[in-house]
C-alpha cells in the first residue's frame, strides 16, 4: 500500500449549524458517548507495481473494521480508534523473506487516543494526541496538539494543529516468538547481496492550518494548508529500478522532502434540502510533483430520515523529477523511481452514499448508520473500488444546568 500520503486538514459541514450548537453548550453541561462501528473493503488492478520495477500486477485487497470512541463530559473530550487492515497483495511475494503463492497476507494494526478540553469563556480548544501503526514492514508512532479558536459571534474559527511521525522502515515478525521485533530492512530477493541503506528510520512534521467564515445562512467558506517536512530514509527499499544498461538498484530520494498543499472550501444551501460541499486544492513538493484536485459532494435530504449522498473528485498530476518507467533511468543518475505514484496522470473519483437516521430512540442506541460506494480511475490504468458502511451510536445522558 502506498505510504507516502500527506494528512490534510477538512472543513465540516456542521459550520453551517454551529452558531446555534454553541450557544446550546453554553447553557448545559454535556455528557455523551459516541461510538462508530466502520468497516471498509477497498479492491485495486493494475500493471504498474513499483515492487518489480513500474511493471507487474499491482492487484490487492484491503478489508479492515475500524472501532472509534467519543466520550464527553462537561467541557472534555476523550477519543479512542482501533482499527485492523487485512491486506492481501499480489506482489508482496516479493518484497519479504519468505516465498509463497501468488498472493500473500500481510496485516496493519492502528489506534490513536485524543483529548480536548474547550475553554468557554475564550472560545478556546485544545487538544492533544498520541497514535500508532504497525506493518511488517513499519512501525510508526505520532503525536499531536492542536488549538481552535472562535470568534465572539461565532462566525469566524482559526484552527492550528502540530503532527509528528517518527517511523522505523525495518522488517518485523507479527507472529511467533519475535512479534514486534525489528530485524532489517527488506531488499528485493535479488538485490540482498548488499545494505543499500544504513538508516532505518523517517520523521514527518506537518503543521496545519485553518481559517473557517460563515458568510451567511447559506454559505460558509476555508482555507486550510499544510506544510511538510520530511527526513530520514523517504524511499522504500524494496521498489526495484531497472536502468537503461540492464542493471538493477533500489529507489533512491534524497534525505529530506518538503510538501506543501492549500485548499479553499465552500458549503453551500440551494434550498430544497440541497447542500453542495466544494473544494479546489493544490499540491507541490521537493520532488518535483504539482497537483490540482476539485471536488464536490451533494448533500440531497430526501426525507427526515433519508440523505443521499453523491462525489466526485478530479485530480492532475505533474510526475516527479525522479520518476522514470521501467527501463529509462540513466544508472548515473542520483536518484530515481518507478513508482507510478509520483509520475504524471489524472484521476476520476465518483461515488455515493446514503445516511440514515432510524426513528428516535431518546438520545440512546443506534443515531445513523450510512453506506458509501467509490469508484476510482486513473489514467495509467489504475482503478478501485471502495465500499464503506458505519454505524453511529450515541447515548447521552440528561443535561444538567451548568453551575454558575
Amino acid at each position: 500500500m502506498n505510504k507516502k500520503s500527506i494528512l490534510v486538514g477538512s472543513l465540516a459541514f456542521s459550520l453551517l449549524f454551529s452558531k446555534a450548537q454553541n450557544k446550546e453548550n453554553s447553557t448545559f453541561e454535556v455528557n455523551e458517548t459516541e461510538i462508530d462501528l466502520v468497516y471498509n473493503h477497498y479492491i485495486q488492478d493494475g500493471d504498474n507495481s513499483a515492487v518489480t520495477g513500474g511493471e507487474g500486477t499491482e492487484k490487492l485487497s484491503v478489508f479492515g473494521p475500524t472501532f472509534n470512541l467519543k466520550r464527553t463530559f462537561g467541557k472534555n473530550q476523550i477519543g479512542f480508534q482501533f482499527g485492523i487492515d487485512v491486506i492481501s497483495s499480489a506482489s508482496t511475494d516479493r518484497i519479504d523473506r519468505v516465498m509463497s503463492s501468488a498472493s500473500r497476507t500481510d496485516y496493519r494494526g492502528y489506534s490513536n487516543l485524543n483529548y480536548s478540553r474547550y475553554f468557554e469563556k475564550s472560545k478556546l480548544s485544545v487538544n492533544i494526541g498520541l497514535s500508532g501503526s504497525v506493518e511488517s514492514d513499519y512501525l510508526s508512532i505520532g503525536k499531536h496538539i492542536g488549538i481552535t479558536k472562535t470568534s465572539k459571534n461565532d462566525m469566524r474559527t482559526f484552527s492550528a494543529d502540530l503532527q509528528i511521525f517518527n517511523d522505523d522502515l525495518r522488517w518485523r515478525s507479527l507472529e511467533g516468538s519475535i512479534f514486534g521485533s525489528p530485524q532489517f530492512l527488506i531488499y528485493p530477493e535479488e538485490l540482498r547481496f548488499q545494505e543499500w541503506y544504513d538508516d532505518y528510520r523517517r520523521d514527518s512534521y506537518n503543521l496545519n492550518l485553518g481559517l473557517t467564515q460563515i458568510v451567511d445562512q447559506r454559505n460558509s467558506i476555508g482555507l486550510f494548508s499544510v506544510f511538510s517536512y520530511q527526513r530520514g530514509l523517504l524511499a522504500t527499499p524494496f521498489h526495484r529500478i531497472f536502468f537503461s544498461d540492464d542493471t538493477q538498484a533500489v529507489e533512491r530520494f534524497p534525505l529530506e522532502r518538503y510538501k506543501t498543499a492549500l485548499s479553499l472550501k465552500w458549503n453551500r444551501f440551494i434550498g430544497g434540502s440541497v447542500i453542495l460541499r466544494n473544494k479546489i486544492g493544490g499540491y507541490t513538493d521537493s520532488f518535483g510533483i504539482l497537483g490540482l484536485t476539485l471536488e464536490n459532494e451533494t448533500a440531497i435530504k430526501l426525507s427526515p430520515k433519508w440523505t443521499f449522498l453523491p462525489s466526485f473528485r478530479f485530480y492532475v498530476q505533474d510526475g516527479s523529477k525522479y520518476f522514470a518507467p521501467l527501463g529509462e533511468h540513466d544508472p548515473s543518475a542520483s536518484y530515481y523511481t518507478s513508482d507510478f505514484d509520483l509520475s504524471s496522470f489524472r484521476t476520476f473519483k465518483f461515488g455515493m452514499g446514503w445516511r440514515h437516521w432510524p426513528a428516535s430512540r431518546k438520545n440512546k442506541g443506534l443515531n445513523n448508520f450510512s453506506i458509501y460506494y467509490f469508484y476510482y480511475d486513473r489514467s495509467n490504468g489504475l482503478n478501485a473500488h471502495t465500499i464503506s458502511t458505519a454505524f453511529n451510536f450515541k447515548g447521552k445522558r440528561k443535561p444538567r444546568s451548568r453551575k454558575k
